[in-house]
């Protein structure tokens, strides 16, 4: 699914999330109320001490000039305290904005992720947040002191003289027409920035990851050109948004300007007929100066305000992206000493009309090891991740237990299986770390940022895993032993990002090692040995064949070595079973089996095999 689908007609407001800060808010726009009402006192002060000048005496005049100083200093505080209380709101209603879309994201599928950039996804959860964020802050603080600044200040001026007002505010509604007549195009424009940078993002984000693949074919100056080809996109749709921002701020200082110029005109004829004096007249111009601002910073504000629509409807884009694989509603799953046992029955899967598996049907009795080959493309990975319900099934299809794994709450299901994939994902932290992951210890913030919290803020040391006996033994079970004998942090080793410090087979150890520490009821192993070595590969078999005693576990192998013990073999072949049974028995009856032992999983057996007796009834050799 792409997030680059139109967002519905009736978009919800983003101001729900400033729900639960009404009261900051409040405070704030307090604060700003006493900004305005304080800030007249200024230009008051500045009228009186002009109309004093020769008429009063230089005591009288320092009281008065006295006065405007404490105005000035009492709007200077409440200003800043308004912006204390609304930008700290703001800033705790990003939190929980950031907060509950990365929880949505959590939520989605893999094959979300496949199908969608995460340079782009990152893009929304951090620029699109921040920009609905300066709306919120930024935004409703200009608002309201615009909102409260004209109404203060013009009802001083009309109680003052209610001719000149009209005439000196009378270029001020024109701002709201042109603010009308530029947001159109400014939300237009900066939707294509925002676009333009979430792909920016993705393609820098699929770069950096790819280094080494770059590197390898000296793919410098490929990838470089078409970053400058997205960057030159970025620049111009930058460049086509700020053509059309940049049109505001002279139109509204030409609408200011001519506010002051007409107050000079009508106020020195009030002036002329003694309908106002000097000080007056320098009072209005203080109160004039006052709208100068808000007006000019409408345009900013209508620029923002158009940026955050924009981003605001890329994150509902996001917010109602629906899971494919929804939470089930049914009891969960009882928890259990005992291994678990899985029936598939009659599972078809389809993707675009292609049937990726048909008409499967399997037993995977308690404490039993099933094994799983084919060639590549027959579906073995696939229904593996229909087991642990990484894709959705249909209902009814598999049951753990008799429990029918779609009515199951996922978190219950999952957390009494242990999944190995292929390719092993280790988080930028410590070995002992990631394996603790397995049954929800350890933390995933890379280490060099958890010493800087540490350092900047006091955050809490994360406990050190390296000696808890779970880690130790599901390290020792996955053949680690030997490589954290010559590392000197051993367990403590940081593996840095997607464990790019470890070898491939050594990445696949340790993905194997979170699987066991979580002691699943259900053991899930995607050809998790593919990149060790045949000793290795020894050494960690001696191990799992003891570590899988009690517990019912699937594997996905291309090395006889790893599945020749198996309780049973599934050989599957564009989607379908086309054999099962032992070792043994499937090498006696040929077929598929027969020929990827011989081809793949070991090329140099070229003797035949001793047919062996099998009584199908009762299940023996």
């Amino acid at each position: 699914m792409s997030t680059d689908a139109p967002a519905p007609a009736a978009t919800p407001s983003s101001l729900g999330y400033l729900r639960p800060y009404r009261g900051q808010l409040a405070w704030g726009v307090a604060m700003l109320l006493l900004t305005n009402a304080f800030y007249l006192g200024v230009p008051e002060m500045l009228g009186r001490a002009v109309d004093a000048i020769g008429k009063q005496t230089d005591r009288e005049i320092a009281m008065i000039v006295l006065w405007m100083a404490v105005f000035a200093v009492l709007t200077a505080i409440t200003r800043i305290w308004s912006r204390i209380w609304i930008f700290n709101a703001a800033r705790a209603a990003e939190y929980d904005l950031r907060s509950d879309l990365f929880g949505h994201l959590m939520t989605l599928s893999p094959s979300y992720y496949r199908k969608t950039p995460v340079g782009d996804v990152m893009s929304r959860l951090t620029n699109d947040v921040q920009t609905v964020r300066a709306v919120w802050g930024f935004g409703l603080v200009s608002l309201a002191n615009a909102l409260l600044a004209f109404v203060s200040v013009l009802g001083v001026m009309l109680w003052t003289d209610p001719i000149v007002t009209l005439w000196v505010i009378l270029p001020f509604p024109l701002i709201y027409v042109v603010g009308q007549a530029m947001s159109k195009r400014i939300f237009g424009t900066m939707r294509a920035v925002q676009a333009e940078l979430g792909t920016l993002s993705s393609r820098i984000q699929e770069d950096l990851g790819a280094i080494q693949v770059i590197k390898t074919y000296g793919l410098e100056g490929v990838r470089r050109r078409g970053f400058v080809e997205g960057s030159d996109r970025l620049l111009r749709a930058n460049m086509d948004a700020a053509k059309v921002r940049i049109q505001l701020g002279p139109m509204l200082n030409a609408l200011a300007a001519l506010g002051m110029a007409l107050l000079i005109f009508f106020g020195g004829r009030a002036y002329v007929h003694d309908d106002m004096t000097k000080g007056e007249i320098v009072a209005f111009s203080g109160y004039l100066a006052r709208l100068v601002w808000p007006t000019l910073t409408l345009g900013f504000l209508l620029a923002l305000v158009q940026r955050g629509r924009a981003s605001w409807m890329r994150l509902v884009q996001l917010q109602q992206t629906k899971p494919d694989i929804p939470d089930g509603a049914g009891p969960p799953l009882p928890a259990s000493d005992l291994p678990a046992r899985v029936e598939v029955k009659d599972l078809t899967l389809r993707y675009d009309d292609r049937a990726v598996l048909e008409h499967i049907d399997l037993t995977l009795e308690p404490g039993t090891v099933t094994a799983i080959v084919g060639r590549t493309g027959s579906g073995k990975s696939t229904l593996v991740d229909a087991l642990c319900r990484l894709i959705e099934v249909p209902p009814g299809t598999i049951l753990i237990d008799g429990h029918d794994v779609s009515t199951l709450p996922l978190a219950s299901l999952r957390a009494q299986i242990g999944y190995a994939p292929q390719e092993a994902f280790l988080f930028s932290t410590t070995i002992s770390d990631n394996i603790a992951m397995g049954y929800g210890a350890g933390t995933a913030i890379p280490a060099a940022r958890a010493r800087e919290l540490e350092r900047v803020i006091g955050m809490a040391a994360s406990a050190d895993l390296r000696d808890e006996p779970k880690v130790t033994a599901a390290a020792a079970a996955a053949g680690l032993v030997r490589d954290l004998v010559v590392m000197p942090e051993g367990l403590g080793t940081i593996v840095g990002e997607r464990g790019i410090t470890l070898s491939g087979g050594q990445r696949q150890r340790v993905a194997l090692a979170r699987a066991l520490a979580a002691s699943p009821r259900l053991l899930v192993l995607d050809d998790s040995l593919s990149s060790v070595d045949a000793e290795t590969e020894r050494l960690i078999l001696k191990h799992l064949r003891a570590v899988m005693h009690g517990r019912t576990a699937v594997l996905i192998s291309h090395r006889v070595a790893a599945i020749k013990d198996a309780d049973q073999i599934v050989v599957l072949d564009a989607g379908r079973i086309v054999a099962r049974g032992t070792h043994h028995q499937l090498l006696a009856a040929g077929g598929l089996y027969s020929e990827l032992y011989r081809t793949q999983l070991d090329p140099e057996t070229t003797q035949p095999t001793t047919p062996v007796t099998f009584d199908a009834a009762e299940g023996t050799k």
